[in-house]
């Protein structure tokens, strides 16, 4: 993974048609998690916050060889879940608390390729659900996060390891924006 690559994946999102499906947004950056399940062929890609779906559903259109897990507390937009299960049969919702569901979805899936962290956005609930997680991740993983505007929400990413690429492009906005990708960790126990 580099930043060219990325910068790369992030620019076919911007001109790529979103998914003709009004029921999802037309978020550049859930066209990314598209272009980034092709290319990458992940075994295994989480989203934490599901909320309506799009992330989900765009990581598991890119790849359909590879199983889509997407955790929330509450499933709060059945009409779109229920549309990703009948469309993409690699996608399983799972519903509890993100930072608990972590050693179950590794013990049944394995490591996690793709990490999409999109719950409530807070400083503490982030760090806490990527220190969850990145025990969980594959060598070649990528971490994604979204509304890096938010209060508590830079300081995060400044915090947290890996190399690291803002492409708040993505996701525009002052308040409410901003996208970035971690990747290259060193896990250090592999």
């Amino acid at each position: 993974m580099n930043e060219q690559l990325l910068k790369q994946w992030a620019s076919q999102a911007l001109d790529m048609l979103p998914y003709p499906d009004e029921r999802f947004p037309p978020s550049a950056y859930y066209r990314f998690f598209q272009i980034a399940a092709r290319n990458l062929q992940p075994r295994l890609s989480v989203e934490l916050g599901v909320c309506g779906g799009g992330g989900s559903l765009h990581l598991a259109l890119g790849h359909s060889g590879g199983k889509v897990i997407g955790i929330d507390l509450v499933e709060d937009h059945k009409e779109n879940t229920d549309y990703i299960k009948r469309h993409c049969p690699n996608f399983e919702l799972w519903l509890g608390d993100s930072i608990a569901l972590a050693p179950e979805v590794w013990l049944k899936h394995g490591q996690v390729d793709i990490l999409f962290i999109d719950t409530i956005h807070t400083y503490h609930r982030t760090i806490m659900e990527f220190d969850a997680w990145e025990i969980y991740l594959s060598d070649n993983a990528i971490v994604c996060l979204d509304d890096l505007n938010r209060d508590g929400m830079e300081a995060a990413w400044n915090e947290l390891p890996g190399q690291k690429l803002r492409l708040d492009m993505l996701h525009p906005g002052s308040t409410e924006g901003g996208f970035g990708v971690i990747w290259g960790l060193d896990h250090g126990w592999k």
